[in-house]
């Protein structure tokens, strides 16, 4: 089957805006690129914030699964950081090509404990119920952590584009053994579409291991690992060489357009 759509899913305190570089590069090559915006991450910061506060990875999800089975052809999933964690639960419900993660958050299940990560988001779980209010970027972490490989001036101007994120929907990644509701828990089992993972060597928000082992998880998983390029490859300098492998995993599994 050949494949025209592609649902480009991003991450957290993001929006369908960091997407340019790589939505254009996608249509390029053929491809229909959807990039929706998750819910609230649209509005202005202070808005956005207080309605996001307290939404789900399940709500995301939602929002996800109705946009998708609006297609008229099943598309493949691409998903970054928190977008490649949703990608995968998003998998399991709609019918797909195949999915496409950039440095994919870890699922429930997975270990998430390594001290780049948890340093993260350390500031925000000090706070009395955290889950209950919205995270706030910070630029030092963002800058350490998130976009170490980057420009001064570009880092800078990838920050100011950022907006909050859902308090409760980091608690449920962060730590998923205490959530009832199992809201990031994935079956891979469900998924018999080609996965191609893509890890960075100086991401420290999602750390390579658990690219790995992500598409490990998968029968028909594929891992590459870029090791000079951080958590922001989706654009800038890493862009070209995350294009290469896309451009090969779709023409080894028969996807190109």
């Amino acid at each position: 089957m050949t494949a025209h759509h592609i649902v480009l899913i991003h991450g957290i305190c993001s929006s369908s805006k960091l997407w340019g570089e790589m939505a254009t590069a996608l249509h390029q090559r053929g491809l229909m690129v959807h990039t929706p915006t998750l819910r609230y991450h649209d509005l202005p910061f202070l808005e956005g914030a207080q309605k996001m506060a307290e939404l789900s990875i399940s709500d995301y999800a939602r929002d996800l699964v109705e946009l998708i089975k609006s297609l008229d052809s099943p598309p493949i999933l691409m998903g970054w950081s928190m977008g490649g964690l949703l990608a995968q639960i998003v998998a399991g419900r709609v019918e797909h090509q195949g999915m496409i993660l950039l440095v994919p958050a870890p699922t429930a299940g997975m270990f998430n404990l390594y001290p780049s990560m948890v340093g993260m988001f350390m500031y925000h779980f000090m706070q009395p119920t955290f889950w209950r209010k919205p995270f706030y970027p910070t630029w030092e972490a963002f800058r350490k952590n998130v976009a170490p490989q980057q420009s001064e001036s570009f880092a800078r101007e990838l920050f100011n584009q950022l907006c909050a994120e859902s308090g409760r929907a980091i608690a449920e990644m962060a730590y998923w053994p205490f959530d009832p509701y199992k809201a990031t828990s994935v079956n891979p089992a469900l998924v018999s579409k080609p996965v191609l993972v893509i890890g960075a060597g100086h991401d420290r928000i999602v750390a390579p291991q658990v690219g790995r082992v992500t598409a490990r998880r998968y029968k028909r998983g594929r891992y590459e690992l870029l090791p000079e390029a951080d958590h922001m490859l989706i654009l800038g300098p890493a862009l070209p060489r995350v294009l290469d492998h896309i451009d090969q995993w779709l023409n080894d599994e028969r996807l190109t357009p």
